[in-house]
């Protein structure tokens, strides 16, 4: 295998473990001489609509040279421009002689500060749009860059959209399940959310206000869950006093379980809980055991000014007055 095959592979397995821009930019700089040789780099992130840079990096260029290219250079470059718009590695040398290449202004303004002679640009595509470039360039009196040199850009550039649009993907799913996690903590409804590929769990605190308010001598969660599907599968008649429900999603490896404040709810007379929602229904509950309206808030997980907006709805259908009045009813049976 000749040495810069064996390069080309070891700069590829190190790229690709890059989880962030700034990383792969790093370790694309790393490697990159051991395929070129000497060579200054640049590597631009681009918003692919309006071609402005979101990140710019380079190595073996000063700070001017940057900024002057930014200023003077980038919207004009023919070569950046070529490479962008017809998708494919772009050599000054091969659209103009060198003569020509130095009579432009932004030769004379900019890549002169390096006697920047060779220049190459790759586009560098992920999901069919353009989101970076690949920016190689030698100075005068160095050796230019061959077709073989061109091709090994190109394929450099292919690995580095393979690899932003990785992260893309990784960054927008790990947002989702940021925004999912949030709005499931938000939901009154106690529910558990188990990986069950990953062996990991996430409990709201709906759902941790009612497994922090068990006892130690009550089954736990699991196996209030095995009681569930055994009910479910006809193997037992008992129903679990936890679990209300649970649900595997459909084409995945997740079970969401939503749970009920237990025994408490079950005090109702069933006459009573059809008049009521099962949020009402736990709430009546809790005020039939003696609950306040702040013990109820923290043992439900909801605001005290909701807590009062339930217990008037609950007053209203039921007809009473005060706590009294409603735990006497719950105390019948027989209505």
């Amino acid at each position: 295998m000749m040495a810069s095959s064996r390069s080309a592979i070891a700069l590829a397995a190190d790229l690709v473990r890059a989880g962030s821009f700034d990383e792969l930019a790093r370790r694309l700089y790393g490697g990159i001489d051991d395929l070129f040789g000497p060579v200054c780099v640049g590597f631009d992130l681009l918003d692919p609509d309006t071609r402005e840079v979101r990140r710019t990096s380079a190595r073996g260029v000063s700070d001017y040279f940057m900024a002057r290219y930014d200023r003077f250079a980038r919207r004009t470059d023919p070569v950046l421009n070529s490479a962008i718009d017809h998708r494919a590695v772009t050599y000054n040398l091969s659209m103009m002689s060198s003569a020509e290449w130095r009579s432009l202004v932004i030769y004379q303004e900019v890549f002169s500060l390096h006697r920047m002679t060779s220049l190459v640009y790759a586009p560098v595509v992920a999901d069919d749009r353009v989101v970076a470039t690949l920016n190689l360039g030698r100075e005068d009196g160095a050796d230019g860059f061959d077709a073989a040199h061109l091709e090994q850009a190109g394929a450099l550039a292919d690995l580095l959209g393979a690899v932003l649009g990785s992260q893309r993907r990784a960054d927008t799913l790990a947002r989702r399940a940021d925004q999912y996690a949030a709005a499931i903590d938000l939901c009154d409804e106690a529910m558990v959310v188990t990986d069950l590929r990953e062996g990991e769990r996430h409990v709201n605190p709906s759902a941790a206000a009612i497994l922090a308010g068990r006892s130690p001598a009550e089954p736990s969660l699991d196996e209030e869950m095995a009681l569930h599907h055994a009910r479910a599968a006809g193997s037992v008649e008992r129903s679990s006093a936890l679990v209300k429900r649970s649900v595997t999603l459909e084409d995945s490896d997740a079970l969401v379980t939503f749970l009920q404040a237990g025994k408490g709810g079950e005090r109702l007379p069933a006459w009573l809980l059809q008049r009521l929602t099962p949020r009402e229904a736990e709430v009546a509950a809790l005020v039939a055991r003696g609950y306040r309206d702040g013990e109820i808030a923290r043992h439900l997980v909801l605001s005290t000014h909701t807590v009062k907006g339930y217990l008037r709805e609950i007053y209203q259908k039921l007809e009473v007055r005060s706590r009294v009045e409603l735990t006497r009813l719950a105390a019948d049976k027989e209505r």
